[in-house]
C-alpha cells in the first residue's frame, strides 16, 4: 500500500499566514499604484504625461506650497530633538521627584487627539499674534510628547556606566549627552525623526486653521483643493506628494527596525 503524504499543521499554518502577509501587502501597496496609474492617465482614457505638465507648468501655487511643506517638516524635525532628548533624558535617568507622573502626563498628552488641543493652540497663537505666520505651524509641533515618550522608552536600556564615567569628568549634562547619550541612541533618533517628519509632512488641520496667505500654506491645503486648478493635477500632485516620505524611509528604514527595539518599558 502506498503511503499518504501527511501534511503537518505548522506547515499549513505557515503557508496561512504567508498568504495573509502578502494579501496585507497587496492591500497597502494598491492606493499608491492607483495613484501613479491614475496620474498617467489623461481625461480621454489614454496614457500621457499631460496631467504633470498642467500642474508643473500651469499650476505654479504648486511650488510656494511643497517648498513650504519641506520647510516645516524639516525644521520641526531638527527642532524637536533639541527637547526631545534633553526631556526624555530626564525622565529616564535622573533621579527627580514626581518623574513617573510627569511621565503620564506626557503618556496623556500623546493620546489625545488633535482636536482636543487644536483650539487652545490657536488662541495662544491668536493672543501672541503668530496666527498666519510661519512661525506658528512650527512653534506648537516642536513640543509634541510622542518623541519625548518613545525616546524616554529606549533610553531606558541605556549602559549606565558610561554616563556615570563621564559624569566623573565634567558636570556639563549637555556634554554628557553630546558624548555618551547620542552615540548610544542613533538609531532610535532615525526612528523617531522618520515618524516626526512623517506627520509633520502630512498635517492638515494646522495649516488650515492657523494660515490664511496661501504662500505659507503647505502641500496638503493643495492637495484638499485641488479641483479648484485648471487640469487634472490632483494626482501627479499626489504622486509628489508621496516621493519625500518615501526617500527619507528608504534612506533610513534599517535604523527604523532597530529603533523599534525598546529597552525597558517599566
Amino acid at each position: 500500500m502506498k503511503k499518504t503524504a501527511h501534511i503537518r499543521p505548522a506547515a499549513i499554518i505557515r503557508v496561512l499566514l504567508y498568504a495573509a502577509l502578502i494579501l496585507f501587502a497587496v492591500l497597502f501597496i494598491a492606493p499608491v499604484a492607483i495613484t501613479a496609474g491614475m496620474s498617467l492617465i489623461g481625461e480621454d482614457g489614454t496614457a500621457t504625461l499631460r496631467n504633470f505638465d498642467d500642474l508643473l507648468f500651469n499650476t505654479f501655487v504648486f511650488y510656494p506650497m511643497f517648498w513650504n511643506s519641506v520647510l516645516y517638516a524639516a525644521v520641526i524635525t531638527l527642532v524637536q530633538f533639541l527637547v526631545i532628548i534633553p526631556c526624555a533624558f530626564g525622565l529616564s535617568q535622573t533621579k527627580i521627584k514626581g518623574r513617573g507622573m510627569i511621565f503620564v502626563f506626557y503618556i496623556i498628552m500623546m493620546m489625545m487627539p488633535l482636536q482636543v488641543t487644536i483650539l487652545p493652540n490657536y488662541i495662544g497663537l491668536r493672543d501672541i499674534g503668530l496666527l498666519n505666520t510661519r512661525l506658528g505651524i512650527i512653534l506648537p509641533a516642536i513640543f509634541s510628547p510622542f518623541g519625548v515618550v518613545v525616546m524616554r522608552q529606549y533610553m531606558k536600556g541605556m549602559a549606565t556606566s558610561t554616563i556615570e564615567a563621564m559624569r566623573l569628568e565634567t558636570n556639563s549634562i549637555i556634554k554628557v549627552i553630546i558624548h555618551t547619550v547620542i552615540p548610544q541612541i542613533r538609531v532610535c533618533i532615525f526612528a523617531v525623526g522618520l515618524f516626526v517628519f512623517a506627520d509633520c509632512w502630512n498635517m492638515l488641520e494646522q495649516p488650515l486653521l492657523f494660515l490664511d496667505d496661501k504662500t505659507r500654506q503647505t502641500l496638503t491645503i493643495f492637495l484638499s483643493g485641488a479641483e479648484q486648478y485648471e487640469g487634472s493635477v490632483l494626482f501627479p500632485a499626489a504622486v509628489i506628494f508621496m516621493i519625500p516620505v518615501l526617500l527619507v524611509y528608504s534612506f533610513f528604514s534599517s535604523s527604523l527596525e532597530k529603533g523599534l527595539t525598546m529597552g525597558d518599558l517599566s
